[in-house]
């Protein structure tokens, strides 16, 4: 019966360490994985040989802005959204560190850099942040007929964490 006991108390004490070091390793990867989705749209859209472009005729343009209260790091990525539902082209991670109270645009030259594409291309897709800390992250949408015109069209969005 002492065996038992001996037993029993020492599998409880395992079970305790176990449980609690579950709670501190995901507390750790849940602070680490702040996680923003944001959609972005850049370049002229147009119709090539009869064939219509997959957003209407114009030109795009997003802007990203990233701001972090405190020091923090956070990578990018890029993954392109190609017609006919298909999987494009995903990016290598890039990392950024941020000194407090920074703030910084994620637009249409950098994520066509980043995607190792021609500044004249169209691209549309999504760009995932990963932070250490949380950071607020707002879209900004515009389209024009032209490439310097007066915007058609402004869109700006809160984008939440996940």
């Amino acid at each position: 019966m002492q065996t038992h006991t001996c037993f029993t108390k020492t599998i409880g004490k395992l079970l305790a360490v176990g449980a609690f070091g579950a709670v501190v390793l995901g507390a750790n990867e849940a602070a680490s994985q702040n996680v923003y989705v944001a959609k972005f749209v850049c370049g002229r859209a147009a119709t090539v040989a009869n064939v219509p472009p997959p957003v209407a005729t114009g030109f795009y343009f997003t802007a990203v802005n990233v701001h972090t209260i405190d020091e923090n790091k956070f990578e990018k990525i890029f993954s392109v959204a190609l017609p006919g539902e298909k999987a494009g082209k995903v990016s290598r991670p890039f990392g950024t560190p941020m000194k407090p109270n920074e703030a910084l645009e994620i637009d249409c030259p950098d994520i066509l850099r980043h995607l190792d594409m021609p500044p004249a291309s169209f691209a549309k897709g999504f760009v995932t942040i990963r932070s250490e800390r949380e950071l607020d992250v707002v879209a900004v949408y515009t389209a024009a007929a032209a490439p310097t015109g007066n915007v058609i069209t402004m869109e700006v969005e809160r984008v939440p964490k996940r």
